[in-house]
């Protein structure tokens, strides 16, 4: 299936009746451009089989749209004393054990009576890796964890590492894509782009996060087109947000997607 360009949604927004909304609406208006949403009950599955309530509704109504693919939140850290002053995130520090039994809730959740009779439409569609590693010394951790996603997950096995920087070649070959930013709008100003997706021979499996965007449209319509359309960047997704949290949708998020929205109409034009 060719690609022109998807929104990465981190919806770390705990679904009230209403909260997701804004997703399902834009979803809705815009049939042409597919959300890959991460959804993250709490940092991860949560310690019961299944999710609460409010989570069961808004992930079926999740998948109740044919353009929003959902993707499960999974950490591989479990460590956070790492690096020369002892406060860095320790990638892979999370027992396979650990990341193979969160994967096996979330695979769980359609058949363990999460809802009445299994009613609602519960699956998911991918894993999201966050805290993912950047150097190559968690191949084979990796190889192992993606390997296990793709196998156990029976709707959909798409796998997203989030490392949120330039990675060890290593991995291009093991995830589906590989979230090469996540920062600030000032640091995208002045970021070697060809050093994130090698020189642009991963474009395809790579995505963006830029936060705290300055909300101007003059800036929001260059970045986009930079970074996903087929003249320019021609990266696989991306998300920008005036926020620096992701608990909010962006005070910027229609005219994000409407400019994604853009994009990918010309992406399918060219």
């Amino acid at each position: 299936m060719v690609n022109y360009g998807f929104v990465l949604v981190p919806m770390y927004i705990y679904p009230t009746p209403g909260a997701w909304d804004p997703l399902f609406s834009a979803a809705k208006a815009n049939p042409n451009v597919t959300f890959q949403a991460v959804i993250n009950p709490w940092d991860g599955p949560g310690a019961g089989s299944c999710p609460d309530t409010n989570f069961i509704n808004a992930t079926s109504y999740l998948n109740a749209i044919s353009n929003i693919k959902t993707l499960a939140y999974v950490h591989t850290a479990n460590q956070y004393d790492c690096g020369p002053y002892g406060n860095w995130i320790c990638p892979c520090s999370q027992p396979l054990s650990a990341l193979e039994a969160n994967i096996t809730t979330y695979q769980n959740w359609p058949t363990a009576s999460c809802s009445t009779n299994n009613a609602k439409d519960i699956h998911i569609d991918g894993i999201f890796f966050d805290e993912a590693p950047t150097d190559g010394n968690c191949t084979a951790y990796m190889q192992n964890a993606t390997a296990f996603a793709k196998t156990t997950l029976t709707h959909g096995n798409t796998v997203l590492f989030n490392p949120g920087g330039a990675v060890n070649a290593s991995y291009w070959s093991i995830a589906d894509y590989i979230n090469v930013f996540e920062d600030s709008e000032a640091a995208y100003d002045i970021a070697d782009i060809g050093a994130l997706d090698g020189q642009g021979a991963y474009r395809a499996q790579s995505t963006m996060i830029i936060y705290g965007d300055t909300d101007e449209s003059t800036t929001l319509h260059r970045d986009v087109n930079t970074i996903l359309s087929s003249k320019n960047d021609d990266m696989a997704g991306l998300y920008i947000t005036d926020k620096t949290i992701y608990s909010e949708f962006p005070g910027n998020w229609t005219g994000f997607v409407s400019e994604v929205a853009a994009v990918v109409k010309a992406n399918m034009g060219s």
